[in-house]
């Protein structure tokens, strides 16, 4: 073995060590880099293969002899690493401007030679090239440069196919993580049709068994004021033909003060009418509110399932030792078709949420002046949408948490207060079944404003 072999032998190994432990772009530029240096050539390039109908090349890293060229793409038709793309190693020690006249690029460079070799996976399947140019003929042993040749594409080999097997594990990372994604909103659905099915069920055995009782009160308090009529009208009559009662009868009158049931027994009877007439209500919104009796998409009119929404709410928005203001600013709507039993769930988990943000703030141990206020405004929109928003002078939160508050299992209440289910299953009703939209607006201190909007 001549000396200048032996040489270029070592300098071979240390090449091969000093690019061992590169990796992505930085491995393609030393290798590149270091290809020049062993080719004694001046322009050293790494590309790959990319798919498509006609053959193109996408650039890795680009030595220039001096300093690294932009990386780019180019066609390899009539190229050089066309030929070495169809049929494997190539080696053309000069002329090669005359032999591709097509391949501007040659010109460009002011290339007179050109060797290449083809990069090869793991299942023979060409992913890409390596190529060397010189601006003079080639002076050294074929067999020598090829040998270079195949150690380099061999490593560009390994490297290309971790890239791609990284790129594919990322895209399974990504896919796998939608997956999730889909996976946790199928169970908040599973959960919510699980509580609407549950409530449906509950309103209709609680409808039942309140409606019958009801209806037997309000059919009979007219029977009952009729016979309570006609007894006292027996009692005058008896006291009008009866001049001297018997004391003891006398005594019963005053002990019993007549007078004053015979005043008050028609305010007692229409006071439980009107109590009935509201129990009667009461249900009439439950079962408007889960919808049991009708199909599941219709056209309804949202200010009277908004109404029935804060009727079920009464209790709360009334309790002491403050109350609740409810301010309804509504505009003239068309009838809106949509799951009128989803979307009544979807503004009764917003108007449930204000009402705990202003139990917060204005609970007992905190005085304020500020009047505890829920706000629902409904305007017609263009295009035939419709707005309603819902605000309130509560908490509110910061501008990072209303990012968040759509998100299943987020929640801004304390540990044991709240599922972080009900927002996430509104905007889910609302953009994902109605293809509608929401958006929360909130500052802390300041109370928190929910804009609803979907087509009619």
């Amino acid at each position: 073995m001549t000396n200048h072999n032996f040489e270029s032998e070592y300098n071979l190994k240390l090449i091969v060590a000093g690019i061992a432990s590169k990796i992505g772009e930085e491995f393609f530029q030393v290798c590149v880099q270091y290809l020049a240096q062993v080719l004694q050539v001046r322009y050293a390039l790494i590309a790959e293969f990319v798919d498509n109908e006609q053959p193109k090349a996408n650039i890795l890293a680009f030595w220039t002899g001096g300093c690294f060229g932009s990386n780019f793409e180019y066609n390899l038709t009539g190229t050089p690493c066309g030929i070495v793309y169809e049929k494997g190693l190539q080696i053309y020690p000069n002329s090669i401007q005359q032999l591709f006249p097509e391949d501007k690029d040659l010109l460009t460079l002011q290339a007179e030679s050109y060797l290449g070799i083809a990069i090869v996976d793991s299942h023979g399947k060409n992913i890409g090239h390596i190529a060397g140019l010189h601006t003079k003929p080639l002076k050294y042993n074929y067999s020598q440069q090829e040998s270079i040749l195949k150690i380099f594409a061999a490593r560009s080999a390994a490297e290309i196919e971790r890239q791609l097997a990284e790129k594919a594990l990322k895209q399974q990372n990504i896919y796998l993580q939608n997956t999730l994604e889909k996976l946790k909103k199928t169970q908040t659905q599973l959960i919510h049709a699980e509580k609407m099915s549950a409530l449906g069920q509950m309103v209709a055995g609680v409808a039942h068994e309140i409606n019958n009782p009801v209806t037997f009160i309000s059919g009979n308090l007219n029977h009952v004021n009729d016979y309570i009529k006609d007894l006292l009208d027996l009692v005058h009559l008896f006291q009008k033909n009866s001049s001297n009662l018997p004391d003891e009868i006398e005594a019963k009158i005053e002990e019993m003060e007549l007078d004053y049931i015979e005043e008050d027994l028609p305010k007692l009877l229409g006071s439980m009418a009107s109590g009935s007439n509201r129990i009667s209500n009461i249900v009439k919104s439950l079962r408007t509110f889960s919808r049991l009796d009708e199909a599941e998409i219709k056209y309804v009119d949202i200010h009277q399932d908004i109404d029935n929404i804060l009727l079920i709410f009464q209790a709360r928005l009334q309790n002491l030792p403050f109350q609740i203001k409810v301010i309804q600013d509504y505009g003239e709507l068309p009838l809106v078709n949509c799951y009128s039993s989803a979307f009544n769930q979807a503004i009764m988990n917003i108007i449930n949420n204000a009402i705990d943000a202003l139990e917060t703030k204005f609970s007992p141990n905190k005085f304020t002046e500020e009047q505890p206020t829920i706000r629902i405004k409904t305007k017609k929109l263009e295009n035939n949408w419709i707005g309603i928003y819902i605000s309130d002078n509560g908490l509110g939160m910061t501008e990072e948490n209303s990012y968040k508050i759509f998100d299943p299992f987020f929640t801004t209440k304390e540990v044991g207060k709240g599922t972080g289910l009900g927002l996430s299953i509104s905007y889910q009703i609302i953009v994902e079944q109605h293809e509608g939209r929401i958006k929360c607006i909130s500052s802390p201190e300041k109370g928190a404003k929910f804009v609803i909007e979907i087509p009619t």
